[in-house]
């Protein structure tokens, strides 16, 4: 059995990824909200975990916190940070730190498994972060998701969107980082951009009267 402390503060990622992880691993999986709860788990129970699966956090002090206490309890070279996207100084820097390895959350699920075996097994799994790619991350968008994306390469605000698809503005920023998360963007001008190269060019819609990407199939 694999003793798992998954750290993430988005509780629907929490519960999916503790569903999947139960459903294809002999797992005994916490969760921790937050880096400073993860922190005082490991400081009451520090050889309870085999593996720690660690969100990059933007309180990188609390996160670096972490991976020091995390080295102390015996678990160097244990801690998988989940990320969308990361640089490859941020990359070498975790690996000083002693973390075991990145993880790129485009990556389907059976990548994960693996890793954690490997992560277990004493191996690290440092990896440059995949290219972006829309036309092959399309595929795994809902139709509200790809609308979304069109519409900001229209060079609609949030708020437009919101008006064109008739749901909240906050709804839409939740449909936009999920497009960042599944094509591995973080912002909206790299989503213009690899919009514009997967297209092959911009055509305009005669019937919007501005212009938008050929539909991706």
């Amino acid at each position: 059995m694999s003793r798992i402390l998954l750290i993430e503060d988005l509780a629907v990622v929490r519960e999916s990824l503790a569903m999947a992880l139960a459903a294809h691993m002999d797992v005994e999986l916490l969760c921790c909200a937050s880096v400073q709860e993860g922190i005082q788990t490991l400081r009451a129970s520090p050889g309870r975990f085999d593996v720690v699966l660690l969100k990059q956090s933007v309180d990188g002090e609390k996160a670096d916190e972490f991976l020091s206490l995390a080295n102390r309890s015996g678990l160097k070279n244990r801690v998988l940070i989940l990320t969308a996207w990361l640089s490859d100084l941020e990359r070498r820097r975790l690996a000083r730190l002693g973390a075991a390895g990145i993880f790129f959350k485009q990556r389907p699920l059976a990548d994960l498994l693996k890793t954690i075996r490997a992560i277990t097994n004493g191996q690290t799994c440092f990896e440059r972060p995949p290219a972006p790619n829309f036309h092959n991350a399309a595929g795994n968008m809902t139709g509200q998701e790809r609308k979304a994306a069109d519409l900001v390469f229209e060079g609609l605000s949030n708020k437009e969107i919101a008006a064109r698809l008739g749901v909240s503005e906050s709804c839409i920023k939740a449909l936009l980082q999920r497009v960042f998360l599944k094509t591995g963007i973080r912002n909206r001008s790299q989503l213009v951009r690899l919009l514009s190269e997967s297209s092959g060019g911009i055509r305009r819609d005669p019937g919007l009267g501005h212009l938008t990407p050929p539909a991706v199939s």
